[in-house]
């Protein structure tokens, strides 16, 4: 069998307890008149009561601890007492200030475990509640109100942790608006969520989003429609849903969600708001979802309207004609396996990197050279940038001879060089090509990028 290969890759990112004995006290003459009733203790548990005679008088028989006696049997003598001594509890850290919590827009405020909108959650306090500042009470003053400050906080329930401090106001002053917000920056938007998304994420042991073109697309859409109509909802003014939204950027999906809010509010309150919510927290954290895309729009009256949609995939995407074979496919769904198996995220089947694939599959296939230099001196790179694919990052497999694609695929997966490539986290997007040459040779070429913006 004659057959040659070659790879081409770039990738770079005390209890105690005390007995005491009575000292036994004269007991008067007992009346005749008057029958008395003594009460006779038997050590060291028992008692007994009878009615005496007249003559002779009885004595109070007192009880002897025994000093080998268990503290349990000493303490259930009738004249034995215990006393019990407990530890000093630690005092609480005293408050410094006092704060109140100005968060009349969401109506509460977080306390998490650390000075961070990523911190875990250790109580909400309403707004209008009264906090204990523990932090000096001179820096305290001057980050009260400030924007990306945190205050150490202790709850009236006792419960101690971090709170945003511009969402706080001395007692005594008037609550104030919170500062107007600015015009949204949609990049600045996706970006600041996919941040906080997968700082959350990786707090809780779950992979990164990645940010998608497509899903800001369909997010950007819903946003503008909610701040044109000022309606907040799922359904769009024209009767889309999400998953017709998505549908219509030409992303494949096998599951979608949406997130949605308005109002005067900041990213940083969005992120609060949509973690207080638990189907909002469950698409932050779903392990179904692998992408995400967000977007804000400005609507009347300071009204910002935000959208985070997320979705995973289609695990076969389809083709063009160019593409529709059965050997494409077949390699498309084989590297998807492999990297479900090592845990790793589907790549995404591109048209433009099909495309790439075929030109140079097919310029193998003419010359019978297997090399990832083109007759015409291209590189992998430059015939990716040729179909329009704006990449940061690229990659080539190639194989040819008389093969099967058996043969390429059990050669690619089991080689060191062309296995890194299948099981890269470099690279997103993924395009193959199988072009048949002379006498029985075919030659197969798998390209593979990054794009420069998600």
């Amino acid at each position: 069998m004659n057959k040659s290969f070659c790879a081409l890759g770039i990738s770079v990112i005390v209890l105690a307890t005390s007995a005491c004995r009575p000292t036994p006290q004269p007991v008067p003459p007992a009346s005749p008149a008057v029958p008395a009733t003594v009460t006779v203790a038997v050590a060291p548990t028992a008692t007994a009561t009878r009615t005496p005679t007249a003559s002779p008088a009885p004595t109070l028989v007192p009880i002897v601890a025994p000093t080998t006696a268990p503290a349990a049997a000493a303490t259930s003598a009738p004249t034995a007492t215990a006393t019990q001594i407990l530890p000093t509890p630690t005092p609480q850290a005293a408050a410094q200030l006092q704060a109140v919590v100005n968060s009349p827009e969401v109506g509460y405020l977080n306390v998490r475990d650390a000075p961070a909108v990523s911190g875990a959650l250790v109580a909400q306090a309403k707004d209008g509640t009264t906090l204990d500042v523990l932090d000096a009470a001179s820096t305290a003053k001057s980050k009260i109100g400030q924007q990306d400050q945190w205050l150490k906080v202790r709850t009236p329930d006792g419960k101690e942790g971090f709170a945003a401090a511009w969402y706080l106001r001395l007692p005594g002053v008037q609550p104030t608006a919170l500062p107007a917000t600015p015009e949204p920056d949609p990049l600045s938007a996706s970006s600041a969520f996919l941040n906080q998304t997968n700082a959350l994420r990786a707090q809780k042991g779950l992979p990164p989003y990645r940010l998608a073109n497509r899903l800001n697309a369909a997010a950007a859409r819903h946003s503008q429609d909610m701040a044109q109509t000022d309606n907040i909802g799922y359904t769009g003014s024209d009767g889309s849903t999400v998953q017709q939204r998505v549908a219509d950027t030409g992303y494949v999906s096998s599951a979608v969600a949406e997130s949605i809010l308005g109002g005067p509010l900041t990213i940083e309150q969005v992120f609060e708001a949509l973690q207080a919510k638990p189907a909002d927290l469950e698409a932050l954290l779903s392990a179904q979802f692998s992408e995400m895309g967000a977007n804000a729009a400005k609507g009347k009256e300071g009204k910002i309207y935000y959208t985070l949609v997320f979705a995973a995939p289609a695990t076969v995407a389809t083709p063009t004609a160019s593409a529709a074979s059965g050997a494409v496919l077949d390699l498309f769904n084989r590297t998807n396996a492999l990297r479900a198996a090592n845990g790793l995220s589907p790549y995404r089947l591109s048209d433009k990197l099909n495309a790439s694939a075929q030109r140079h599959s097919q310029d193998m296939a003419n010359t019978g050279n297997i090399d990832h230099a083109g007759s015409d001196g291209s590189t992998a790179k430059q015939r990716i940038l040729d179909t329009g694919y704006e990449a940061q990052f690229t990659g080539e497999d190639i194989y040819g001879g008389v093969v099967t694609v058996d043969d390429t695929w059990n050669f690619w997966s089991t080689d060191p060089l062309h296995l890194a490539t299948l099981v890269n986290q470099l690279y997103t997007d993924i395009g193959f090509s199988v072009v048949k040459g002379q006498r029985g040779t075919y030659y197969y070429t798998m390209d593979l990028a990054r794009p420069t913006s998600p």
